[in-house]
């Protein structure tokens, strides 16, 4: 062997001795990275499946019944009938109705929350007596089925303290609850004043977490209370407002006690809101497959105001 083979013999054997460690690197470190992957699977196993229990087999099995004409008597057979559900829904117009009924209900309770809840927590934040934020948080935590019994007994029209405060004054009392244009006007009166105070909260939580760099430059510059509330106060807000916009929606969308405690969807269905809808059909009318069907449309409503709500916070994140 010459004396140039040799050296190049020696670097070969050393460039293959240096490709076989990086190998058996990677493959250490492939080796490894599937442990780490396989115990995180493990770890993210009971959460999978408590998930899977909870609601991924609840939204298959609602499908399937939806898609068979279901009795809540176990002895009656069921009938498979496939859309036969969804297109005898459309063509109710007890369906076209609650639907109806709920986005009025829906629109008119969280405008008024929004509108109320911010200017109560305005007022809050500029006062020091602590004490108020507990008494306006009050209603939020009591029971609505509480809030239903109570309310019902001061809209009564007999015996309701409401109407007997009018025949005090000297006016006439109001049937409340049993006439279609004050009954539904009632309800959002009561959910209004229970979840108010929820939008005040999360409104008061972001007041107090604006800087205040912004408002004193604003003052220096001379801006009026209403120019720092339109131009400072409010941009900064956005995120908050879609926050609340995004919860109270998707809560009053699925109201049920209320409507239960109060008027039971009365009368002539004034109040009837999509939630009792089911309701009904499900234990009333007993059509668990027709009441299935209704519970699968309100899931996809939910999910597609989840989503504009979703892409409304990441616009206005993207903004502040």
């Amino acid at each position: 062997m010459s004396t140039v083979a040799i050296p190049a013999a020696i670097f070969n054997t050393r460039k293959v001795s240096a490709i076989m460690k990086v190998i058996s690197g990677n493959r250490r470190h492939s080796n490894i990275g599937k442990v780490r992957k396989r115990f995180g699977f493990l770890m993210i196993s009971p959460a999978f499946f408590i998930l899977f229990i909870m609601t991924i087999y609840p939204f298959v099995y609602v499908i399937v019944v939806s898609l068979h004409r279901w009795s809540i008597v176990p002895t009656i057979p069921r009938v498979f009938v496939g859309l036969g559900q969804y297109i005898a829904m459309f063509k109710d117009t007890f369906f076209h109705k609650s639907l109806s009924v709920t986005f009025i209900f829906v629109f008119g309770v969280v405008f008024m929350e929004m509108l109320l809840g911010f200017s109560l927590a305005l007022l809050i934040s500029k006062s020091r007596e602590r004490w108020l934020r507990v008494v306006f948080l009050m209603p939020a935590v009591m029971a609505p089925v509480v809030v239903g019994l109570t309310w019902k007994f001061l809209l009564g029209y007999d015996l309701g303290t409401i109407n007997y405060f009018l025949s005090a004054l000297g006016l006439n009392r109001v049937n409340w609850l049993g006439k279609p244009g004050t009954a539904l006007v009632s309800v959002m009166i009561v959910d209004i004043w229970q979840w108010t105070p929820f939008a005040m909260l999360i409104f008061l939580a972001g007041l107090d977490s604006l800087p205040l760099e912004p408002y004193e430059a604003a003052r220096v510059d001379g801006a009026s209370a209403f120019q720092i509330l339109r131009f400072v106060t409010l941009p900064q807000l956005i995120p908050i407002v879609a926050i609340v916009l995004m919860f109270r929606t998707l809560d009053a969308f699925k109201t049920f006690d209320i409507i239960y405690m109060i008027t039971r969807g009365g009368p002539s269905n004034a109040t009837e809101v999509f939630s009792y809808r089911i309701y009904q059909k499900a234990f009333f009318h007993n059509q668990l497959g027709f009441a299935a069907a209704l519970s699968v449309v309100a899931i996809i409503l939910a999910t597609i105001m989840m989503n504009v709500f979703s892409r409304l916070l990441s616009k206005a994140q993207a903004r502040t």
